[in-house]
């Protein structure tokens, strides 16, 4: 019961609609378990009427809420329907919790590291057109795709875990509103991806500016290659620091653009010929 919960879960936003959002998709997902609570037909069609009403949550984090939910239609059809009075307060409180905590973790963190891997891949593999648009060197059509291939690879794993972990402590752990919510430590989670995709972005960085420096500069000087690096990780820098002072990213943006006037004015540099 739980494998085919588990594969229906990924038709989750199948019949997502502006009404009752993914309210079709809870109620497909949920069906094997409803089945087996309520094998009485009238009683099974009230089940997934109930599932009918406004459902929305982060896709990937729904199994939490499923499994819930099954254990609590499982108890039910045992205890008395009294059981059910509870269950949509439980059913709204774990889709919001879970709603924030899923998109701060693949919206925000995972999807961009997707693009960041394939960065790094490419780069690994002695691909550089994502830098110089005007390589005339040929690159095979196995690297080309190795680089995307990985970053959807670690964000599928990813996900397809978090479902059937989801799924399986959601159903253990049916019929309270905090259901779960300690299946990991979350904010650990956060932090770990947020350094993770902040020293691929310092890898990136490092390697883009030291390639056009590279390529541009030619036999220049170690100061003047130094100042090409230092600039870049000077930003990202400060963007943590302002960051960590709980700063928002357009008090960094306004810093790092008022910080760049006045070195730019102090040295004289040409910001725009400075790399090119």
């Amino acid at each position: 019961m739980l494998f085919k919960m588990f594969l229906r879960s990924f038709f989750i936003q199948a019949g997502w609609n502006y009404e009752r959002f993914q309210s079709l998709g809870f109620a497909f997902a949920l069906q094997p378990a409803l089945e087996k609570a309520w094998p009485d037909r009238e009683k099974l069609k009230a089940a997934l009427l109930r599932h009918l009403q406004i459902f929305n949550t982060q896709p990937y984090m729904a199994s939490f809420v499923i499994g819930n939910i099954a254990r609590m239609e499982e108890r039910a059809a045992e205890a008395g329907e009294d059981q059910l009075k509870h269950m949509p307060g439980v059913k709204q409180a774990l889709a919001s919790s879970f709603a924030s905590i899923g998109d701060r973790i693949f919206w925000g963190r995972l999807k961009p590291m997707t693009v960041q891997i394939c960065l790094l891949v490419w780069s690994a593999c002695g691909f550089y057109g994502w830098l110089f648009t005007g390589m005339d060197g040929a690159v095979s059509f196995g690297v080309l795709l190795a680089g995307p291939l990985a970053g959807i690879a670690a964000y599928s794993v990813f996900s397809v875990y978090i479902r059937w972990k989801g799924l399986k402590a959601g159903y253990a752990c049916g019929g309270s509103a905090n259901c779960a919510l300690d299946a990991a430590n979350w904010p650990r989670l956060i932090r770990l991806l947020s350094a993770a995709g902040f020293a691929m972005s310092l890898a990136i960085a490092l390697l883009a500016f030291g390639l056009l420096a590279g390529f541009n500069c030619g036999s220049c000087r170690p100061a003047d290659l130094l100042l090409k690096l230092g600039l870049p990780l000077a930003v990202l820098a400060l963007h943590r620091v302002m960051r960590a002072l709980g700063r928002s990213v357009f008090f960094s943006a306004g810093l790092i653009l008022a910080a760049s006037v006045l070195l730019f004015s102090l040295l004289g540099l040409q910001p725009f010929e400075l790399y090119l």
